[in-house]
């Protein structure tokens, strides 16, 4: 049974030591997503794409815990080695070795078995190279032998790593259908139809920086208050939730309301705290001698 508290304390380890592993070994000059290859995708580096999944699959399980949601095997020493499996899982990409075959995944088991000694990650947890391998391998392809080849089970770790590899590769909020599909793999409460749990979003067209943070942050505490809501994934447009699986009633016009009302309460609580310094930076027309018409929001006439 895994714990919070030893899930936590794997991922503290995670950041602390391999973290800086990666960025010793240039990951974050190595690209896992874009490049010439990926023209219609934003670029992102392999340090980058690992730490993403890392934190994702985290923060799946802390609601899987704080729901008692049943995984079959699923303890801290799993956890370890799914976490030290994902900064393997696109070994194929870093392109220092003879294919073994045809296929892009026909990568030598000592190979794989170097770059996670590399980077330290086996004095974290101790992984059949069997599994090193089969975490490479997309459910598309036909090269699963490694599962079954391995000395321990690897079906879970192989979802645990596919699971952070789609949460990391998201760069959409419309994206779900394959994390929908690996989800119902992990536990019934996921199923799309009858589960405890389904998947919802919230997106913001209008992007406009600082302000549209206060939005997000508004909505996010409102679903989460209101509806149950598990933040999972955060993206400049929108969130990622975790609820329900049957919502009762929304009405999005109250919603909506509801949600300017505190957009701008947390204005005036934020630019009320620093109201001196937000007027004198930027709030003053200094060729028309009087005030920004922003500013009348959290400043007080003393102030002014």
């Amino acid at each position: 049974m895994l714990s919070k508290e030893s899930l936590e304390e794997a991922l503290d380890q995670f950041v602390q030591d391999f973290i800086p592993a990666m960025q010793r070994w240039r990951y974050h000059l190595i690209l896992a997503k874009g490049g010439i290859d990926y023209p219609h995708l934003s670029e992102q580096s392999m340090l980058g794409h690992v730490v993403n999944g890392v934190f994702a699959l985290a923060r799946l399980l802390r609601f899987v815990i704080e729901r008692k949601i049943l995984v079959v095997g699923l303890d801290e020493q799993t956890v370890r080695k799914a976490f030290a499996l994902i900064p393997i899982h696109d070994a194929h990409k870093l392109g220092d070795f003879e294919q073994m075959g045809t296929s892009e995944f026909s990568i030598p088991l000592d190979r794989l078995q170097e770059e996670y000694t590399k980077l330290g990650l086996d004095r974290f947890a101790n992984v059949d190279p069997h599994l090193m391998r089969a975490a490479n391998v997309s459910k598309r392809s036909p090269y699963q032998g490694d599962i079954v080849l391995s000395e321990e089970k690897g079906s879970l770790l192989w979802l645990l790593v596919r699971l952070a590899d789609s949460m990391a590769s998201m760069s959409d909020l419309r994206e779900l259908g394959t994390l929908q599909g690996y989800l119902k793999q992990l536990a019934p409460e996921f199923a799309p139809k009858g589960g405890r749990f389904r998947l919802y979003t919230h997106e913001v067209r209008d992007v406009r920086g600082v302000l549209t943070n206060l939005v997000h942050s508004v909505i996010s505490q409102r679903l989460e208050t209101e509806y149950e809501f598990y933040p999972g994934l955060f993206f400049a447009t929108g969130s990622l939730y975790i609820g329900p699986g049957q919502l009762p009633s929304f009405d999005r016009t109250a919603f909506v309301s509801s949600v300017v009302d505190g957009v701008l309460g947390g204005v005036i609580e934020q630019g009320g705290a620093e109201a001196k310094t937000f007027v004198q930076e930027g709030g003053i027309r200094r060729e028309k001698y009087d005030f920004q018409p922003y500013v009348y929001t959290f400043a007080e006439p003393s102030v002014l």
